[in-house]
């Protein structure tokens, strides 16, 4: 069983990608729009990702979408993507963490150089 359920429907005029708790079908983000388009054109995710039939890339695209919208909701007053709270900087070095669950050197660096 999956502990996040990603549906997307890409093909739509104003595409949606929604998140969903896995183990009680909960809507837990939605993006519609520019949203899903600025999550393309960030990286965040991809649409090979969010269609593979692999449920680790599944489950990590749905962990990339949960980080960017707890960064999102943490950080409104300051915009989409302001990641210079404590909190931000957290979930950014979360973000580049490693295989292993274990934040990554790189993602500590940038933690470490915000601050």
């Amino acid at each position: 069983m999956n502990v996040l359920r990603i549906d997307a429907w890409m093909e739509r005029s104003e595409p949606v990608i929604k998140l969903h708790s896995g183990l009680s079908e909960n809507l837990i983000a939605e993006w519609r729009g520019s949203a899903v388009c600025e999550l393309i054109e960030q990286g965040i995710v991809t649409c090979s990702e969010l269609f593979s039939t692999d449920r680790r890339v599944q489950q990590q695209a749905a962990h990339e979408l949960l980080l960017n919208a707890c960064a999102n909701s943490l950080c409104r007053s300051n915009g989409p993507q302001c990641f210079t709270c404590i909190t931000g900087r957290l979930l950014l070095a979360l973000a580049h963490s490693d295989s292993q669950e274990q934040p990554s050197v790189a993602g500590l660096r940038l933690y470490q150089s915000a601050s």
